[in-house]
């Protein structure tokens, strides 16, 4: 992500913050200076639609990796036979290392483990998000490789082998048409038309949001916030996200109020930033004031202050380490990656403020490399 795309929120706060308050925001001049140089600088890109991916995918890890709202979506969306025969009090999350590398934070899909009721050993449920492709051509295939590493993982760990239940989220603009694709629909077929060999079928649940009428989702609270919120914003339907909103006015807690308007804000502020837009303050500021009741100006400043503050910070740590690199490069023509890779992992401002004074006196990549 470029570093402006580190303050579209920052932008529409600022105004917000001003517009409710009413004062001169004298106290981040240093950060508005900041971010309008960045801005400024970025104005004479040519705008292009940007790729969705990784801020949607950041989203639903965040939102369905809580075992409440993945009970809570199995339990109102998922096969009713399946849901009979699991204790939900006992659902806990499994690592990634059942369905990939352990800790690959590629992998979008969430796996949990389903105890049973009988005792008899357990479900292993994962529920696979589908919205960059906007087909399900790959479900069958990606499905059959989660089998198969789940019960190889688990042969490998002398547990015994669990039942997968497989569940898709898909998300898009278009209802999905026609009957959803098999495992055989990608091999060869025969003269009669069937196709060839003998291949297990694997069967699956889909919960096609496009095809939901959002007035019509279920669920606990946060559950119809999540999907409430990607039902807009990956829908098309950018405008409507205060009706996304509404399950907050039912958070009692402040804490968990804040908390969840934080994370449901800044997908919204990214997916404005994926079109090529960004957030009106008024509107913004229009919306929190019911679901604060009064408290909104010292909501909004304990979301969007800290909010704002941190993304500065992140920005101009990025732009350090970018400056060093660019003075590097300028001097010995390439960079070792691993050079690169600590330059880049570099947090801290002083260091890396004494970084590029090194970078700057050095006589040799080696001699850099000494000061890492």
């Amino acid at each position: 992500m470029n570093t402006v795309g580190m303050f579209v929120a920052a932008d529409y706060v600022a105004l917000l913050v001003r517009s409710i308050i009413g004062k001169d925001s004298s106290c981040f001049s240093p950060c508005f200076r900041y971010y309008e140089r960045v801005k400024s600088r970025s104005s004479t890109r040519k705008s292009e639609p940007k790729r969705q991916g990784n801020y949607i995918d950041t989203f639903v890890k965040k939102m369905f990796g809580r075992v409440v709202v993945f009970a809570d979506f199995l339990l109102n969306y998922a096969d009713k036979k399946f849901v009979a025969e699991i204790d939900e009090t006992k659902i806990t999350p499994a690592p990634t290392h059942y369905i990939g590398k352990d800790g690959d934070e590629r992998i979008v899909d969430l796996v949990f483990q389903c105890p049973l009721k009988n005792g008899n050993g357990s479900l292993m449920a994962v529920i696979i998000f589908e919205h960059q492709s906007g087909t399900l051509k790959k479900i069958p295939h990606k499905l059959l490789k989660y089998i198969a590493a789940i019960w190889d993982t688990e042969m490998k760990e002398g547990k015994p082998l669990s039942a997968p239940y497989f569940i898709v989220l898909r998300t898009e603009k278009r209802p999905h048409r026609g009957t959803y694709p098999k495992l055989t629909d990608l091999l060869p077929k025969g003269c009669d038309g069937k196709p060839l060999g003998h291949v297990p079928e694997i069967r699956y649940d889909v919960v096609d949001l496009p095809a939901w009428d959002f007035d019509k989702l279920v669920g606990g609270t946060v559950l119809r916030l999540a999907l409430g919120m990607l039902h807009k914003m990956t829908g098309g339907n950018l405008d409507e996200f205060p009706e996304a909103l509404k399950p907050l006015l039912e958070v009692t807690d402040e804490g968990q109020k804040v908390e969840l308007t934080t994370e449901l804000l800044d997908f919204v502020a990214k997916a404005f930033q994926a079109n090529n837009r960004q957030l009106d303050a008024t509107t913004v500021n229009k919306v929190l004031k019911p679901i604060f009741q009064g408290k909104e100006i010292a909501m909004i400043k304990t979301i969007f202050e800290e909010k704002y503050d941190e993304g500065i910070a992140d920005g101009e740590v990025r732009g350090q380490a970018k400056a060093v690199l660019t003075t590097l490069r300028k001097r010995f023509k390439k960079i070792p990656k691993g050079i690169e890779q600590a330059v880049l992992g570099k947090s801290d401002p002083i260091a890396l403020e004494s970084l590029l004074e090194h970078a700057i006196d050095s006589s040799t990549l080696d001699e850099f490399a000494e000061m890492l």
